[in-house]
């Protein structure tokens, strides 16, 4: 079906003189006036200016028709056809057209046979209002109207969706519909109102349909905040007229109001007018996202990037990509604004894949689409190192943070399986037998240098590696000493605590917070807590991974479960927490359960290993004990200072006094390496639309509601993402968790399994 030669365009007048004129202006300066023809049709305007305008604007493709009488909306609309042969553009005398506003519109009409009509976004056009829908919005802060149409342009996905009724404001009308279905009811709607959605209903029961056409924006000043009484009754009752001669279609105008079908459009314009501001994009890979409704959000790395994207977002346009479970996690984080993400990617596989075709696509894509300036590699456990080579490919300055010892070895904390600290080094014999019994690798392999080889690879890849603590440091260095010169050090930044002063208890009391394992040393806190003096009191904030722990009762034993960090110092002061104790067994790289303590004036008894020896030493913060003898110096420590006498005050005024380093501060450390390292300019990216397809194709509002409500395409992926959000919440709530700690693990089970069963159901799958 070809397009036609020429379009004519109606404006009916009645008055507004300084809105037609700047109408007219708009139309001169965005229409090809040689191909197409402009029809002013003057509906007995009261206002003298209006004939001389008009006058002056006659040419040979700008038409004047002049009413003898007022006709109303529709009259003037239809004598505008009837002296028309071509296709039809019904615009408002109140609106301003913009560059290419007619092809796109055309583009949009003759992409299918059935459609009837083209609406464009506006910022009041009801339907096809954005960036809020039935809204009647303004431009946003900073743009003009040139530059958000572009945007418009520039970011559509051109899904030209459907929509039950056009706006008159500005429609586009085949002259095929007009022959077939006739004029305007100007009889019934003479008035206006109404007469749209009649003609709309008509052409749709003759078997065609009408379109938005999402990549054009044409704005439009009129409003309907303030109506007269005479008006409002006239609407009233062509309301119900519609009602009357068509209560399906009007009823599915109330629905699509109701549901919104095609929020997509309004989403995607959303998060690209809010990502085009100016600011460098920031990708972050996490090995587990910090979202509080994801299933993994409690780890120091997490804690980290949540406490940097926080600070940098308010600078930065930061996207943080993280394992979700079988999901990867994409949100934007702009300003005070969040856009959410989620592909599938399968669950973890059994054995670390350091590269995969599947995951170097993913990432191009999300490079390209996002328009990344920087990347930020936190971690890669479950994500292979694809990050690294497609970044290179686009000549992307990259940092690499090591929060832990993975790329020396899988087993991420240096513990080999007999439980103790290994210095990292491949060992033929030992390693072997190490990896085959902490994760299932066969002897067979020397696995520990061909691990190292590709971290060695991938890592040469950054611009600079960052460690939290000089330890950390020179635990890397004793692995890769080639890395030297790119390797820095940034200690963490805190999120102020405040604890207010409460209550102190005559006993002493002790508190283990944090997640306990056995390399966080829960074996040995169990063992305190057993056999520890009677007169204390013990307590375990956070999660276990220590069955004793879990199951143990005591009468001066109080297990309180999982907290969030905010949570802390209420903790604190609830409890009357006097001293905590930090008492791991391998080397941390930074220690966050430490700052939390000093942030609510609570001294420590801490292993000296590590950052956590490291931090101890500096800051004289409470007392350091050996690892090979724990348990005895930490019992010593405890009788001598149960009391609450000079020694505990003393380390108490001590670490009141202390004052660490900020998140904010932090922030600033990363804002100069990033403005030291950034490369000349960014990559020319592809402006394309199927990537931004692709993109928006796993969008999901941040707060987990489902907003695809009317089947077709987005049907089933209501169903399944909605059990899915449902299974994600199950998994991730304190009472399952606490299931799985409690050794309930069949019950658990269970209930997963039969919430699953519902979702295969669902799914057909």
């Amino acid at each position: 079906m070809g397009k036609p030669g020429g379009i004519d365009i109606i404006i009916p007048v009645y008055n507004a003189f300084d809105d037609l004129k700047a109408c007219v202006e708009s139309v001169r300066r965005h229409t090809d006036l040689e191909k197409h023809r402009l029809f002013l049709v003057n509906d007995a305007s009261s206002d003298a200016r209006i004939r001389s305008f008009l006058e002056a604007s006659r040419s040979k493709t700008i038409i004047v028709i002049e009413n003898e009488t007022n006709l109303g909306f529709s009259g003037s609309i239809n004598r505008g056809i009837g002296h028309s042969d071509r296709d039809v553009i019904l615009l408002n005398s109140d609106t301003l057209v913009t560059a290419g506003w007619v092809e796109k519109m055309v583009a949009c009409a003759y992409s299918a046979r059935e459609i009837a009509t083209v609406t464009p976004l506006s910022n009041n056009a009801t339907l096809c209002s954005v960036p809020e829908f039935l809204e009647e919005n303004r431009l946003p802060e900073g743009d003009s109207l040139e530059e958000y149409a572009g945007l418009v342009e520039d970011f559509s996905l051109k899904l030209y969706p459907r929509i039950p009724v056009a706006n008159g404001f500005c429609m586009y009308i085949k002259r095929e519909v007009l022959r077939r279905i006739g004029l305007f009811d100007a009889e019934t709607f003479g008035r206006g109102y109404g007469e749209e959605n009649d003609f709309c209903y008509r052409a749709e029961q003759a078997g065609y349909h009408h379109v938005m056409c999402d990549d054009t924006y044409i704005y439009h000043t009129g409003t309907t905040s303030f109506l007269s009484e005479e008006k409002k009754a006239y609407i009233l009752a062509h309301e119900k007229i519609l009602r009357e001669r068509y209560p399906v279609q009007n009823q599915a105008v109330a629905v699509h109001c109701r549901d919104n079908p095609n929020w997509l459009i309004q989403a995607n314009l959303k998060f690209w007018t809010a990502l085009n501001n100016g600011r460098k994009n920031l990708l972050y890979l996490v090995q587990a996202d910090f979202r509080k409704d994801a299933d993994d959000h409690f780890g120091g790395t997490q804690l980290h990037v949540r406490d940097l994207t926080e600070v940098l977002r308010r600078e930065f346009n930061v996207i943080v990509a993280a394992r979700d479970q079988d999901c990867l996690n994409l949100t934007t984080y702009i300003e005070e604004s969040e856009y959410r993400f989620r592909f599938y990617i399968g669950k973890a596989p059994d054995y670390p894949e350091f590269q995969s075709g599947f995951f170097a696509k993913l990432y191009a894509k999300l490079l390209d689409a996002l328009r990344i300036a920087l990347v930020h590699i936190h971690h890669t456990k479950d994500l292979t190192l694809e990050l690294y080579y497609e970044a290179g490919k686009r000549g992307l300055p990259v940092v690499t943070t090591l929060h832990d010892y993975y790329t020396i070895c899988p087993g991420i904390k240096l513990m080999d399986y007999k439980g103790a600290v290994c210095d990292g080094k491949p060992d033929k014999n030992f390693c072997a037998e190490c990896q085959k019994s902490t994760v299932g690798i066969s002897k067979q392999i020397e696995y520990l240098s061909v691990w190292q080889e590709e971290q060695r690879k991938a890592l040469a890849k950054s611009d600079c590696l960052v460690t939290p603590s000089e330890s950390a440091r020179n635990v890397i260095l004793s692995a890769y000493p080639e890395f030297s010169p790119m390797l820095r050090v940034i200690p963490h930044g805190v999120k102020p605590m405040k604890r207010e002063k409460g209550k102190e208890s005559e006993k002493l009391h002790i508190a283990f917070i944090g997640g306990l394992s056995r390399e966080k040393g829960a074996a040995l806190s169990c063992r305190l807590i057993k056999n520890g003096p009677g007169d204390v009191e013990w307590f375990l904030f956070g999660v276990w991974g220590y069955s004793e722990l879990s199951l143990m009762k005591k009468r001066n034993y109080t297990k309180t479960g999982l907290y969030e960090r905010d949570d802390l110092p209420g903790l604190m002061v609830k409890y009357q927490i006097d001293v905590a104790c930090i008492l791991p067994i391998w080397p941390e790289t930074y220690c966050y359960t430490l700052s939390e303590a000093i942030m609510c004036k609570v001294p420590v008894i801490a292993t000296d290993i590590g950052a956590l020896g490291e931090r101890m030493r500096a800051m004289n913060c409470g007392w350091l004990v050996s690892v090979e003898n724990a348990y005895e110096e930490t019992l010593e420590i405890i009788k001598r200072i149960r009391n609450k006498g000079t020694e505990y005050q003393e380390k108490r005024d001590a670490v009141a006094r202390k004052k660490l380093k900020t998140a904010e501060e932090m922030g600033m450390d990363y804002r100069e390496l990033y403005q030291e390292i950034r490369k000349a300019a960014v990559p020319e990216y592809p402006a394309e639309i199927n990537l931004r397809r692709w993109l928006f194709e796993h969008y999901e509002p941040v707060d987990g509601r489902i907003l695809w409500t009317g089947g077709g395409q987005y049907g089933m992926a209501e169903r399944v993402r909605t059990l899915e959000h449902e299974l994600s919440q199950i998994r991730n709530s304190f009472e399952f968790k606490c299931a799985k700690a409690l050794n309930m693990i069949p019950f658990s089970k269970k209930i997963l399994k039969s919430i699953y069963f519902i979702y295969l159901k669902a799914t057909g799958k």
